[in-house]
């Protein structure tokens, strides 16, 4: 029986994960479903993250929902997700489904939200497709902490969720600097070390989005997704859109000790870090 693999990318939001979902997707006997994001675990284990919740879709959909089910036709995503959140033990043995065809080897979820997962639902998910033969390997992608929080402020003012007379810059400060309201994407470092406590460092895929699109990251992630390579298969990021506009002057040092943590757990394990992360020379002037 043919080696069977299931990946789950734990996000981090902003940092690739479109493009990463498109590239495995486009691989010879794969099948990612047909949702960008599955959004099942953390809607349905996070409180942080209920907002992902669906609502329950009228009648006559659920009922198309189960023929399409029962006959193996491809569902409408919504609803599947919505099906899967109502109980999350429908979720390994659905992927499983997928993979038990003859033609499927590799399947997965990229998922950023799941950045926020516990450790036990990590397992959880681990022992569930374990049982089933299917080995689960992950993949994390971060981004500059500050280069990341400036794009989510960006993507947070284009989708209408900031008070319009509130500037870029003081709203970076009132949601990022020490003593902010954060979002629900826990640290890095908070998300790695759950990883580790779940996964051998050989089921675990861990890069920099500064150099993800690079031909050496595209060839290492393919032989680690094992799946033909295609390193020049980068280009530009998929899903990139929006305002690319560099921090104003200062405002990465003041927002800088609420990710001082994450710069030195992610330095200590990159190195290239270092070179590759525009705020990490702040990690020298503390």
């Amino acid at each position: 029986m043919p080696h069977k693999t299931f990946i789950l990318c734990t996000g981090a939001s902003k940092s690739g994960t479109t493009w990463i979902r498109t590239y495995l997707g486009n691989a010879p006997r794969t099948d990612m479903g047909p949702l960008g994001e599955m959004q099942v675990w953390d809607a349905a284990t996070e409180p942080g993250k209920a907002h992902f919740l669906m609502p329950t879709p009228p009648a006559w959909r659920r009922a198309e929902f189960t023929v399409h089910r029962l006959l193996g036709l491809r569902p409408r995503g919504k609803v599947l997700r919505w099906w899967l959140q109502q109980d999350p033990s429908r979720y390994v043995p659905w992927f499983a489904g997928r993979l038990a065809r003859p033609n499927t080897r590799l399947s997965g979820d990229v998922t950023p939200g799941y950045a926020a997962l516990s450790t036990e639902t990590l397992r959880r998910i681990d022992d569930g497709f374990a049982s089933r033969g299917i080995t689960v390997k992950t993949i994390f992608t971060m981004r500059d902490p500050i280069e990341r929080a400036w794009s989510l402020l960006k993507m947070y003012r284009r989708k209408s969720k900031l008070d319009d007379s509130l500037p870029d810059a003081e709203a970076f400060l009132r949601i990022f600097a020490p003593g902010g309201t954060g979002t629900t994407d826990p640290d890095y470092h908070v998300t790695l070390a759950r990883l580790d406590e779940v996964f051998p460092p050989h089921r675990q895929f861990v890069t920099l989005y500064e150099s993800l699109f690079t031909p050496a990251t595209i060839t290492a992630l393919s032989a680690f997704a094992r799946i033909p390579d295609r390193p020049d298969a980068g280009g530009a990021p998929v899903n990139a859109a929006g305002d690319r506009s560099a921090l104003p002057e200062g405002l990465a040092e003041q927002v800088f000790p609420s990710f001082a943590k994450d710069y030195e757990t992610v330095v200590a394990r990159l190195p290239e870090a270092v070179e590759l992360w525009p705020h990490a020379h702040l990690l020298t002037t503390r």
